[in-house]
């Protein structure tokens, strides 16, 4: 029998089973796979099957006995089986489009689970044609020529997302901005999130701290392949990803935290001030309205309080300001 098939009869077996099935009753019914070895080959050969089993998202596990139920190996129906989620139509389809958009991007963590979602979606919302459309757009990722380029990272990112969901290691080489050259990091993957480009959020091991590190900057990447079922970290206690997603362009850690003050014209516009972050604290003086965030790249809150011209200037600290100061000098001198 072939091993594939073999799981497949394995899993049926199980999930076809009302009580736990005894190790007596998987040999009677597999004996050509599990009765001809001896005791201990056969166990050895039925725990690699389990584990494949558990990478194929089939969890067995062995439960112990009682007065009432006898002692066997079960597939763990909550775990294995998704809860319905009881979507009215129109919901199902408003999933259905955000999910294609998604794929649509060509590089988006999990696409082949993706891909099989909508699949999924599909045929419980009984749209005609959907599963084509879904197979058709994962076609499209490599149509040309600038898919290339798109496949590469969806290839990262299928690494990555696999990473992080087993929490192993990853072994980089990263090309820092300007000209800071390369670099190779051991990385502990918390997680990814989208801010116009992919970015990787994980503990790094050069660095000795939580680190973002650009999708695009990274020129290779090897994820640790030892004991795959085996986490290599744990994520530090309180990390928060979507507070590091939502961090602002200042607030890439650079140097310490120094805490800033900007005023600008009133009246300022809605955008203006949700420019500056949900963790902005806003004011009001005699010169006007006032703003104070933490930053940690003051090189990039100065660009920002730059681009609103003179509706705005950097009141605190002094160090800040003289580096507004030294960039608008430098552009009266561009500009003669």
């Amino acid at each position: 029998m072939q091993k594939a098939e073999r799981l497949l009869d394995l899993a049926a077996f199980l999930l076809r089973a009302a009580e736990p099935v005894s190790w007596r009753e998987i040999q009677e019914q597999f004996s050509e796979d599990y009765g001809r070895s001896s005791g201990d080959a056969a166990i050895r050969k039925f725990e690699r099957d389990k584990a494949e089993l558990l990478e194929l998202g089939i969890p067995v596990r062995y439960v112990a006995g009682d007065e009432d139920l006898g002692a066997g190996y079960v597939v763990d129906r909550e775990d294995f089986y998704l809860p319905d989620l009881k979507l009215a139509p129109e919901d199902l389809a408003l999933l259905y489009m955000a999910g294609s958009a998604a794929l649509a991007q060509g590089a988006f963590p999990y696409a082949r689970d993706l891909a099989h979602a909508l699949n999924k979606l599909s045929f419980a919302a009984r749209a005609p044609g959907a599963s084509e459309a879904a197979a058709e757009v994962t076609q499209r990722l490599s149509a040309d020529d600038a898919a290339a380029a798109r496949k590469e990272e969806a290839r990262k990112l299928e690494q990555l997302s696999e990473a992080v969901a087993t929490k192993k290691r990853v072994h980089l080489v990263y090309a820092g901005a300007a000209r800071r050259g390369r670099t190779r990091r051991d990385v502990d993957p918390y997680g990814l999130y989208q801010a116009g480009a992919w970015f990787l959020v994980g503990w790094c091991h050069l660095r000795r701290d939580v680190r973002t590190f650009h999708l695009g900057r990274i020129v290779s990447l090897e994820v640790n392949p030892a004991a795959p079922r085996t986490p290599d970290f744990e994520p530090q206690a309180g990390f928060s990803l979507a507070e590091i997603a939502t961090r602002e362009p200042w607030e890439y850690r650079e140097h310490a935290p120094v805490r800033c003050r900007v005023r600008l014209d009133d009246p300022v516009p809605q955008e203006f001030r949700e420019s500056f972050g949900p963790r902005a604290r806003w004011g009001h003086d005699r010169s006007g309205t006032t703003v104070e965030v933490e930053t940690t790249n003051a090189d990039a809150l100065v660009r920002h309080v730059l681009s609103f011209g003179e509706r705005a200037e950097v009141l605190a600290p002094p160090a800040v300001r003289k580096k507004a100061v030294a960039a608008l000098r430098s552009l009266a001198r561009r500009l003669g």
